[in-house]
């Protein structure tokens, strides 16, 4: 018999105009979640979407053979990724916490679980990124960063990522004003690290 993890474990998914691909997205979420641990949540925030993302994702929420909670938090105006992302997170109840910031897809669903083993080796967060060149104007952001901050977190473009019950109280007793997520994590003085993935 197949023994599932003990740990509550909680995703936030950030939605804006994703009817294309959320119910895709969302059911390998549940999935995974479902076939790996006891319990479950997901937090699918929702960033003032004008589309049929929301429809969806109750759809799927009042499916009977869906045991996962599905929590949707619906912003009445458009805030962006980091305010809308840490609305989640500051709702979420696990012991670990997944970070999806897109609804791409273009990872291998069980990367989810090897960032969730990799957390158990003692890492508060664990990152996952395509194995692709940045962009131009990431990298040059990204360097920037690394010169003027003594931090050892390396920056770079993320997928996903998962973050443990104790980060997400370090961050919470920390100075508020960054709003930039990642660079809070990188001076968090947690350990951390990233892990990269082939793009399916």
């Amino acid at each position: 018999m197949f023994n599932k993890e003990k740990n509550f474990v909680s995703a936030v998914i950030y939605v804006y105009k994703a009817e294309d691909r959320i119910e895709e997205f969302l059911r390998t979420v549940i999935r995974t979640f479902e076939k790996h641990f006891e319990n479950s949540e997901i937090i699918c925030v929702d960033d003032c979407s004008t589309d049929k993302s929301i429809d969806i994702i109750k759809k799927i929420g009042q499916e009977p053979s869906t045991f996962t909670n599905i929590t949707i938090v619906n912003l009445s105006y458009y805030h962006g990724l980091e305010r809308a992302m840490n609305a989640g997170v500051e709702l979420a109840i696990g012991d670990f916490v997944f970070e999806f910031d897109s609804t791409i897809l273009d990872f291998d669903p069980e990367e989810i679980m090897t960032v969730y083993w990799h957390s158990l080796k003692g890492y508060d967060i664990v990152s996952a990124s395509p194995d692709k060149k940045q962009k131009i104007m990431s990298n040059i952001f990204y360097k920037l960063f690394e010169y003027f901050t003594d931090s050892s977190y390396k920056m770079g473009t993320e997928r996903f990522r998962i973050l443990s019950r104790r980060v997400i109280n370090r961050i919470g007793s920390m100075n508020k004003t960054i709003p930039y997520r990642k660079a809070v994590y990188a001076n968090c003085g947690l350990k951390t690290d990233n892990l990269r993935y082939h793009i399916v």
